[in-house]
């Protein structure tokens, strides 16, 4: 592990626990748990201290290997806190190089442990982990590649889902895939940016499929489906993007306790 002085250490727990969005000190105060480390550095990558997030992140993305029998019932596992430090130091490589190889290493690590981890995560890191990387590759200039993939996946997963089985069985999940959408979601804005806007909402009417929905998403995949004018649809279809209606995996019920 690249060592982090203390009182640099105390700087970037100072930076966390105060401010506008301020962390409980007792997530982020042991430097010698890694997984207080990856918070650290995901909440400075949040408050935009680059420098600090790397910092940290690199103690973390090269040098630890998460439990992958780690899943408890509350509060996320090592896998997910791994997954989504991976994500972070991927993001800021990218924006400030747009050195795709090098982004790219860290979003394939983290998309195989995203395969290979049986056990829900609380965040929507399997999908938006591959959809990252399909759009780095396309804006790498491995277009071709990316959409190659996206189909690829599709295929793939319509034969055998790696989407993770729900606690409790629920109809509202027996057909959600983050894979499968994400997928589709990329191809119809990639279809959309060639100008082919009936073929890019039917690839995310497609998409929906595989979507959590609750009644209000209904509602509104409902309203895009019956919207005549593509273009329209198009700008319909973009509000249910911005809506996560349900989570992507299912949760178990909070008990309180009395």
């Amino acid at each position: 592990m690249k060592d982090i002085e203390d009182k640099e250490w105390q700087g970037y727990v100072v930076k966390c626990t105060t401010g506008e969005w301020p962390v409980p000190a007792g997530f982020v105060s042991d430097k010698d748990n890694w997984v207080c480390r990856a918070i650290v550095g995901r909440v400075l990558y949040f408050i935009k201290d680059l420098e600090g997030a790397l910092t940290v992140l690199g103690t973390i993305v090269n040098d630890v290997t998460p439990d992958p029998d780690d899943h408890p019932d509350e509060g996320m596992c090592e896998s997910e806190h791994f997954v989504l430090s991976l994500r972070d130091i991927a993001d800021i490589i990218w924006n400030l190089t747009k050195n795709g190889d090098a982004t790219l290493q860290y979003l394939d690590k983290a998309f195989r442990i995203c395969r290979s981890f049986p056990y829900r995560f609380h965040t929507e890191a399997r999908g938006d982990i591959w959809y990252r990387r399909l759009n780095v590759l396309a804006a790498s200039g491995r277009r071709d590649e990316a959409l190659a993939d996206a189909r690829r996946m599709v295929e793939e997963e319509k034969k055998e889902s790696h989407a993770p089985e729900p606690i409790l069985p629920d109809p509202l999940y027996d057909h959600v895939n983050p894979y499968i959408f994400y997928s589709l979601r990329f191809l119809a804005e990639q279809a959309y940016k060639d100008g082919n806007v009936a073929d890019a909402c039917a690839l995310l009417d497609d998409a929906y499929a595989y979507f959590p929905l609750s009644r209000a998403g209904i509602r509104d995949v409902d309203k895009a489906r019956a919207t005549a004018d593509p273009e329209a649809r198009w700008k319909a279809w973009q509000s249910c993007l911005a809506n996560q209606y349900l989570p992507w995996e299912k949760q178990p019920v909070v008990r309180l306790r009395g």
